[in-house]
């Protein structure tokens, strides 16, 4: 009986350990990893709604991009990354008036335009070393 008491304590013992390491193995991103993360859903959730016609929800997120762009963009001390910013900013807003018209073709051009300022910004700025 206590041989059965120990080896029942020392399995949950050890279930709590592999919890708590498991829940442990993400760092915290930094601010601006949270951003971009959140900039890159949107970008990714809009093509797929493209791909379905679903222009209501590429106009939510093309707004909600336009949005946390011009915010941070406004803000931001880097000239070249508020530039940068700010760009993606109106073309999402754009993007946002071509879905607006069920513009498929247009908001194609528009998130290819985003893509490329992206791209622009981690040339110039992220991987420059």
């Amino acid at each position: 009986m206590k041989k059965w008491i120990a080896l029942l304590t020392l399995a949950i013992f050890a279930a709590a350990v592999f919890a708590y390491a498991a829940g442990e193995s993400k760092p915290e991103l930094r601010p601006s990893q949270v951003v971009m993360q959140a900039r890159a859903t949107w970008m990714k959730t809009m093509n797929s709604n493209l791909s379905t016609n679903n222009f209501e929800a590429i106009v939510k997120d093309a707004d909600g991009l336009a949005a946390q762009t011009k915010k941070i963009g406004e803000g931001h001390p880097n000239p070249l990354a508020k530039e940068l910013t700010l760009a993606v900013s109106s073309l999402a807003k754009e993007a946002s008036a071509a879905a607006t018209k069920k513009d498929g073709e247009g908001v194609k051009a528009k998130l290819a335009a985003i893509r490329e300022k992206c791209s622009e910004c981690h040339t110039k700025i992220r991987d420059k070393k």
